[in-house]
């Protein structure tokens, strides 16, 4: 008898333990893949990571893409040619208000797709100018200075809010930033000072000529504004020789379109002094570079009845 309870206190035991690890395994499963699971804390983890992630993302881009545009709003523009200018072409007619020297009507020279940049030159003379001198001394230096003084008198014709720099036509064109960076260039193509001239045995002191002035001759004759029916210099030196004699000359255009020269001075060795001066008068015609990037048409077509009108 005794034995029959002990067996039964063992069999509920077993039923209570197996209902107590059901109840067990209930909660685990619950607390594993339940509503409130860890698989489920787990998955809802993940994703919240992945959204936070995304969304940090995002503000960065954002953020990244604020500075961007404040650093471009900072950042100075290139400077752009407007299409008007672009389409200047060589020849058209083109008002330039040159400041205190007034109203000029010029022409294009080169264009701005040149290799010299966008200059114009007067139409017609705006000026005349003297080289040259009474006596030697000042006629030798009339002579050797005279492209350096023909564009001195080309830079009073340039307007600095329309254009870089000026020049006498004749004048080497090369530009750099709109510079004409040889314009009283007189060395020779190794960059070396030509020899001065010798006369009958005796240095003159005068240097060589130059033909620099055929550049912008071709650029002339090639839109048929070399002619401009006056007389102007070019500048250039020349020297025609004679017998016993070196007639020392500045290069110009006549009305009739021929090249000529004037005489500055003489060398005459037979003299003590060295020579005779001469002082001779001629047009002028100055070259202007102007600023492409910084100007604008304001109206006009170029024509000789409705000329371009430069303006900002």
């Amino acid at each position: 008898m005794k034995k029959q309870n002990n067996l039964g206190i063992t069999l509920i035991a077993l039923i209570i333990t197996i209902i107590i690890l059901l109840i067990l395994a209930g909660i685990t499963i619950n607390l594993t893949v339940g509503q409130r699971g860890i698989l489920t804390k787990a998955q809802e983890a993940g994703r919240n990571y992945t959204n936070a992630t995304n969304y940090e993302e995002q503000e960065l881009g954002e953020i990244s893409e604020e500075v961007n545009n404040i650093i471009d709003s900072l950042t100075p523009k290139p400077p752009t040619i407007s299409e008007k200018v672009k389409g200047m072409q060589a020849g058209q007619y083109v008002v330039y208000d040159s400041g205190e020297h007034g109203v000029i009507t010029c022409r294009v020279l080169y264009p701005v797709d040149s290799e010299y940049g966008l200059q114009i030159i007067s139409n017609k003379n705006v000026e005349n100018v003297t080289l040259g001198g009474s006596n030697w001394e000042t006629g030798k230096a009339g002579y050797n200075g005279a492209i350096e003084t023909l564009n001195n008198v080309a830079e009073k014709y340039v307007n600095p809010e329309y254009a870089y720099d000026g020049r006498c036509v004749g004048s080497i064109p090369t530009v750099e930033n709109g510079i004409f960076v040889d314009k009283d260039k007189f060395k020779d193509s190794e960059g070396n000072i030509p020899n001065t001239v010798i006369c009958s045995g005796k240095d003159t002191e005068c240097y060589g000529e130059d033909t620099n002035y055929m550049i912008d001759k071709i650029a002339l004759e090639s839109i048929n504004i070399w002619n401009n029916g006056q007389d102007y210099w070019l500048a250039s030196r020349v020297l025609p020789t004679n017998s016993g004699y070196t007639d020392f000359s500045v290069r110009r255009v006549m009305n009739s379109g021929g090249l000529n020269y004037w005489l500055v001075c003489r060398a005459l060795p037979t003299m003590p002094t060295g020579g005779v001066g001469f002082s001779n008068s001629s047009g002028f015609r100055p070259c202007i570079s102007l600023k492409s990037y910084d100007i604008d048409i304001i109206e006009g077509y170029g024509t000789v009845g409705n000329p371009y009108v430069i303006g900002k």
